[in-house]
């Protein structure tokens, strides 16, 4: 079930964060100064912010949280992530196929986002290309959609 996050998610947002994080292996190479980096930024203070000021949808399943994206009014994905254990059941294509329908009803005929190489070949699939027109070997992977 898919629903706009609430502050008292957080706790389970930031759980579904590192843990993703954690198993994005390609991107950080296990390297625990790279990873580290990433994890300090997902934290309570932050992510409440973020939630104030963008739209933000958690996944639900079994009462507890497995998946969660916060999106801009400019069409940006800001932040996307699913469960380790939950990936590839659908839960990433729901969240995204929610916010796609969300952009439409405002307006908005693009969209951007800052994919990590993990992550790459699940936004290929639903047609996102890379911004520059070429894939750069660095994380981020700029990549956009275009909204028919």
């Amino acid at each position: 079930m898919i629903r706009e996050a609430q502050i008292q998610d957080i706790p389970e947002i930031i759980q579904v964060i590192h843990n993703s994080i954690r198993s994005c292996i390609q991107d950080h190479q296990r390297n625990e100064s790279v990873i580290q980096t990433w994890l300090e930024q997902a934290n309570h203070a932050n992510i409440m912010l973020w939630m104030l000021y963008n739209d933000s949808w958690v996944y639900i399943s079994h009462d507890r949280v497995v998946g969660f994206i916060l999106v801009s009014d400019k069409g940006e994905i800001l932040l996307n992530y699913i469960c380790p254990e939950c990936q590839n059941r659908g839960i990433g294509t729901a969240l995204l196929m929610n916010m796609m329908k969300c952009f439409r009803q405002k307006n908005i005929n693009e969209i951007h986002l800052q994919s990590t190489h993990t992550a790459l070949p699940f936004y290929q699939k639903y047609g996102f290309e890379p911004t520059l027109g070429v894939l750069q070997e660095s994380t981020p992977l700029k990549l956009s959609k275009q909204l028919c």
